[in-house]
């Protein structure tokens, strides 16, 4: 859970990154998540964004969707979560799924031609 400031204030850290592989993010694309987040850094291939009040605005399963194909979120009240976005036509799905049917901490979505695998860890 969040530690207590000096002032006795609730101290939370969570650290968003997502990272674009297949294709860099346009001006428009940049343009767009920067209206989302103006203390974040972004490139043409990412997205950094710590926040220590409240979450970060706007659904990262969206984000992977729309932009990125890796995610990683990090909270200091042990909160882990990482999410890979694959293309279907290179995944053996069966395999996958029965990976899948073994682990508590996994979901996978489809998402137009793309499949997204969701791991989370709650601390």
């Amino acid at each position: 859970m969040p530690a207590l400031t000096a002032e006795g204030e609730l101290s939370e850290y969570q650290y968003y990154e997502f990272r674009a592989v297949d294709r860099p993010l346009g001006a428009a694309d940049r343009a767009a998540l920067r209206k989302i987040s103006t203390p974040a850094t972004i490139t043409a291939r990412s997205f950094t964004n710590t926040c220590h009040r409240g979450d970060l605005r706007g659904d990262p399963v969206e984000f992977v969707r729309r932009w990125f194909d890796l995610h990683l979120y990090l909270a200091n009240w042990g909160t882990r979560r990482l999410m890979i976005r694959l293309p279907k036509r290179q995944i053996d799905r069966r395999r996958l799924d029965d990976f899948l049917s073994k682990v508590d901490l996994a979901a996978l979505d489809v998402s137009g031609e793309n499949l997204i695998l969701d791991i989370i860890c709650e601390g």
